[in-house]
């Protein structure tokens, strides 16, 4: 069964049978303004849940990706590395064979309803906060 979580840093997790797909959020990708350039980890990289998994370069600055879980990346989406205007809500960033969850997560209601305050709109770029 799929679980789907939110992270105040605009990235989606698809959680399915011990994996996590990442996403960046719709939102996300508008707020940041155009993406030129997207850096992430590589396959067989260890990564803790709220550390930093790759970053995008953006129009409004350079934005984090923070991991919502942590465990080892099994895979990585190279068509988005190669080319950034594939990239898209429904596109993946990394896969990771989860080891724990972060606590602070949140669920869909919950994450449009943060996009709706002051703090997500004004969030600096390299912000940690999952």
């Amino acid at each position: 069964m799929e679980q789907v979580f939110y992270t105040y840093n605009n990235i989606r997790a698809s959680v399915t049978d011990g994996a996590a797909l990442l996403f960046l959020t719709k939102y996300g990708i508008s707020k940041y303004g155009k993406i030129s350039v997207i850096n992430l980890c590589d396959e067989g990289d260890e990564i803790r849940a709220g550390e930093q998994f790759g970053d995008c370069e953006a129009a409004k600055g350079v934005f984090d990706l923070i991991s919502p879980v942590g465990g080892v990346v099994v895979r990585v989406n190279d068509s988005v590395l190669n080319d950034v205007n594939l990239l898209t809500e429904k596109e993946f960033l990394v896969e990771i064979r989860i080891s724990n969850i972060a606590d602070n997560l949140l669920n869909y209601e919950d994450y449009i309803k943060y996009t709706q305050t002051k703090e997500a709109r004004f969030q600096p770029p390299r912000g940690r906060k999952i």
